[in-house]
C-alpha cells in the first residue's frame, strides 16, 4: 500500500485524475469549513470494483442512500491508511487498497473573496482480497468539500441512472447467498448508478461506473 501524506504530490502522477474546483459560501458556512480544516484534510473514498466492473456501494446509516465507502482524513493522517481504515469500517471487512485514481482539490471562498480554505477528496481504487474467496468467503475481486455537486458529474460521464446490479442479497463473486456481502442488506454490487444515491454522492458514483 502506498503512503500519501500530501494530495498535491499526486498532481502530476500518471494515472491520477487531478481536478480543481472552487465554491463560494456565506460567512457561516466558511467558518464551519475553517473549523473543519483545522482537524481534517478532507474526504477519502474507497471504490471497490469486481472483475465485471461492478461497484460495491454501502447503504450507510449516516446518510440517506447508497454511497461509496468514505470518511474524513485527519490533518496529519496518511491518506492510504485512512482509506484502509474507512474501507474496513464501512464494509465490516478488509479490502485491498490500491492506487489513488481521483483527486479533487476544492478551494472554498467567502462571498467577498478575501479568504479561502483548501480541502481534498482522494478516491482510491480497491478490490476484494482474493485469499478470502470461495464458499462462505468474499470471492476475488454531507460530504466534505470536494465531492462535487450532486447534479453535476465529472467529465467522462458514465451510463445513465437506472436499476443497478443484482438485488440485495443475491451475492457477488463469492456465489449466491454466501459471504458477508450477500448476507448484508446494506451492501450490494451495482453495474449502473442506482436511483437511491445519497445526496452529494451521485457524481462520485457515476465517475467510477463511467
Amino acid at each position: 500500500m502506498v503512503s500519501i501524506r500530501d494530495p498535491e504530490s499526486l498532481r502530476e502522477e500518471p494515472g491520477v485524475d487531478f481536478r480543481e474546483q472552487e465554491q463560494v459560501v456565506d460567512s457561516e458556512a466558511f467558518e464551519q469549513a475553517v473549523e473543519g480544516a483545522a482537524n481534517q484534510s478532507g474526504l477519502v473514498v474507497v471504490a471497490v470494483t469486481d472483475e465485471q466492473g461492478r461497484l460495491l456501494l454501502v447503504d450507510s446509516e449516516w446518510v440517506d442512500g447508497w454511497t461509496l465507502p468514505n470518511g474524513p482524513v485527519g490533518a496529519d493522517e496518511d491518506w492510504a491508511v485512512a482509506a484502509d481504515r474507512w474501507g474496513e469500517d464501512e464494509l465490516s471487512f478488509p479490502v485491498q487498497i490500491e492506487r489513488p485514481e481521483l483527486v479533487i482539490r476544492t478551494e472554498t471562498r467567502t462571498e467577498d473573496g478575501d479568504e479561502s480554505v483548501v480541502g481534498y477528496t482522494v478516491a482510491f481504487g480497491a478490490s476484494l482480497i482474493p485469499a478470502m474467496g470461495g464458499p462462505g468467503g468474499m470471492g476475488p475481486g454531507g460530504p466534505p468539500p470536494g465531492a462535487g455537486p450532486d447534479d453535476e458529474a465529472p467529465e467522462g460521464e458514465g451510463p445513465p441512472a437506472g436499476a443497478g446490479g443484482p438485488p440485495a442479497g443475491a451475492g457477488g463473486p463469492g456465489g449466491p447467498g454466501v459471504g458477508p456481502i450477500a448476507s448484508n442488506p446494506n451492501l450490494d454490487w451495482f453495474g449502473t448508478v442506482p436511483d437511491e444515491v445519497a445526496p452529494g454522492h451521485h457524481a462520485l458514483v457515476q465517475y467510477f461506473l463511467g
